[in-house]
């Protein structure tokens, strides 16, 4: 009597909506990270939301804290490419600013930093000096815009790099709400604000 064969987890596995098992695993953890921060997710819970099984979920990343730093260098590396398609589009850097921090905010809790300094005691050195290469991607990417618009004359920035964190430092300030007090009503309107009040310091 012949046993029933066993599907290999070593194919790749297509979800019902097309996407690999492995990315939409990537995608529903990034968001559970997001949400509830690193300790209070488990595999189990990414494999229920998933539809798979545990096993799947360790074949793909074997611990917790991979899976963590793939989520996180993924989601970085996707606002990166963002950034910089938005910075390749025709219009005023003015213009492009507020659209980039339009989509910056898109990102539900990036608060990368705080994230990573709650995790950064479970992370190997290795995966900590990747999440730091993933961030300081992003923030090149912002500073050669900042360049970019200084040489074009758009705006005065002796220091593009001092005028990127101080750029995020805001962004982070835009996604932030005090108990029931909310700084901006709505996405455009931080952007808004953001930009405008940026600009008055490095418009010529």
């Amino acid at each position: 009597m012949s046993t029933p064969s066993k599907k290999s987890l070593g194919r790749p596995v297509q979800q019902p909506h097309g996407m690999p098992t492995s990315e939409q695993i990537l995608h529903v953890a990034a968001a559970l990270f997001m949400d509830y921060g690193f300790e209070a997710v488990s595999m189990n819970q990414v494999a229920e939301k998933c539809g798979v099984t545990k096993a799947t979920i360790y074949y793909y990343y074997p611990a917790k804290t991979d899976l963590f730093v793939a989520c996180m260098t993924g989601t970085l590396t996707i606002v990166k490419e963002r950034i910089q398609a938005i910075l390749e589009q025709p219009g005023t850097f003015q213009s492009r600013l507020i659209s980039i921090t339009e989509n910056y905010l898109k990102v539900p809790k990036m608060h990368v930093n705080g994230m990573f300094e709650q995790v950064k005691r479970h992370l190997s050195e290795e995966q900590q000096q990747m999440l730091i290469a993933a961030e300081n991607d992003l923030y090149e990417t912002l500073r050669e815009g900042f360049e970019g618009a200084a040489r074009s004359g758009e705006i005065t920035c002796e220091d593009p790099l001092l005028v990127t964190h101080l750029y995020v430092a805001m962004l982070r300030a835009g996604e932030r709400q005090y108990g029931k007090q909310v700084l901006f009503s709505s996405r455009q309107e931080a952007a808004e604000t953001i930009v405008a009040f940026l600009w008055r310091g490095i418009h010529p």
